[in-house]
C-alpha cells in the first residue's frame, strides 16, 4: 500500500490539472450574452407596464408614454427590424444602426416615416420627472432652453415651468461644463434627487467647449437581472433588455453604439459614474446567461 499510494496521489493531480485546463478552455469558448424584445405585444406592454409600477413609476406617467409605444408600432411597417418576442444576443452585437452613426440624408429620410415619435431622452423624462426632486427652486437657475423639450411640451401642455428647468439641467448641453465631474457638481448644487428603484442611466461626451448627452435610458433590477428600457433613436424601436449584470451594460454599449466615442464619455447610474456605481452595486445574478459562443 505504500508502494501505490504515491502512484496514487499523483494521477490524481495529474487528472485536477487535465480538468482545469479543460476548464479554462471551455470558459474561452463562453461570452456573456443578454435578451431583448422591441415591446410590440400587448402582453409585453402589460408586463412592462407592471415591473415600472412595482419600482415606483406613477401610472400616469406609464399612460402618458404608452400611445407613443403603440403610434410607433403603427407606423413602422417593416421600415425598422423588430424583435417580437424575447431573443437571445451576444454582448457588442445590435440589430439596429443608429441614427446617430448616419449621414444627415438618411436622417432625414428615416424620420420622415416616423413623425411625431420621442427620442431616448423624451422617453425617460416622461417616465421618470415625476420621481426626480430637488432641494433648490430650478425655475430661478439660468438653464439653457432645449428645443426638443419645447417639442415635448407642445404634446404635453401639463408639464411645467419645473418640469422645464429639470430637463435643462438634466441633459441640456452647457458650455458652463468643461467636464461630467462639473456636471455633477452642479446636480448636487441644485439638490438633485433620484430615485433608487428605478435608475436614469446617462450617456454625456466631453468635448473641449461643452458636455452633452448623447443617450438616456431606465434600468432597474428583478429577479437577480437588470432590465433597460430605452427609445433607441426617433426613428428606431423601443427596447426592453435584460442583462445579467450591470457591468454586461457597460460593455455592450462602449462596443456597440458608443465605441466611436468612449475615450471621452462617461456613462452615468443616476448622479454617479458607472464604475463608481458598480463598487456599491450589491446584485447578485440569479441567471446565468452565459451561453456557447458561435
Amino acid at each position: 500500500m505504500r508502494i501505490k499510494s504515491p502512484l496514487l496521489i499523483i494521477a490524481c493531480c495529474l487528472l485536477l490539472i487535465a480538468c482545469s485546463h479543460k476548464h479554462k478552455t471551455t470558459l474561452k469558448n463562453y461570452q456573456a450574452y443578454y435578451s431583448f424584445n422591441n415591446v410590440t405585444t400587448s402582453s409585453q406592454e402589460k408586463q412592462l407596464a407592471k415591473d415600472l409600477r412595482s419600482k415606483g413609476i406613477p401610472t400616469k406617467n406609464w399612460d402618458t408614454l404608452e400611445p407613443y409605444i403603440s403610434h410607433y408600432n403603427q407606423e413602422n411597417t417593416g421600415i425598422q427590424p423588430v424583435v417580437k418576442k424575447w431573443t437571445q444576443s451576444k454582448i457588442g452585437k445590435d440589430k439596429n444602426q443608429f441614427v446617430t452613426s448616419l449621414d444627415e440624408k438618411i436622417v432625414e429620410d428615416n424620420k420622415s416615416h416616423f413623425t411625431d415619435d420621442l427620442n431616448y431622452r423624451q422617453t425617460s423624462f416622461l417616465l421618470l420627472h415625476s420621481l426626480l426632486t430637488s432641494s433648490s427652486d430650478l425655475t430661478k437657475r439660468d438653464l439653457p432652453l432645449q428645443n426638443e423639450y419645447l417639442n415635448l411640451k407642445s404634446h404635453h401642455k401639463e408639464l411645467t415651468a419645473k418640469d422645464q428647468a429639470l430637463y435643462s439641467l438634466l441633459f441640456g448641453d452647457n458650455p458652463n461644463y468643461q467636464s461630467t465631474d462639473e456636471l455633477l457638481k452642479a446636480w448636487k448644487k441644485a439638490g438633485l434627487k433620484f430615485p433608487e428603484k428605478v435608475k436614469l442611466l446617462s450617456v454625456f461626451q466631453n468635448s473641449s467647449d461643452d458636455v452633452s448627452n448623447i443617450y438616456t435610458a431606465i434600468a432597474y433590477e428583478k429577479d437577480g437581472s437588470v432590465y433597460v428600457f430605452e427609445k433607441q433613436d426617433p426613428t428606431l424601436p423601443y427596447r426592453w433588455s435584460r442583462f445579467n449584470t450591470w457591468a454586461d451594460i457597460k460593455t455592450h454599449w462602449l462596443s456597440n453604439r458608443f465605441k466611436v466615442f468612449k475615450d471621452n464619455l462617461d456613462i452615468l447610474v443616476n448622479d454617479q459614474k458607472f464604475d463608481d456605481f458598480l463598487k456599491d452595486s450589491v446584485l447578485i445574478p440569479k441567471n446565468n446567461q452565459l451561453a456557447f459562443q458561435e
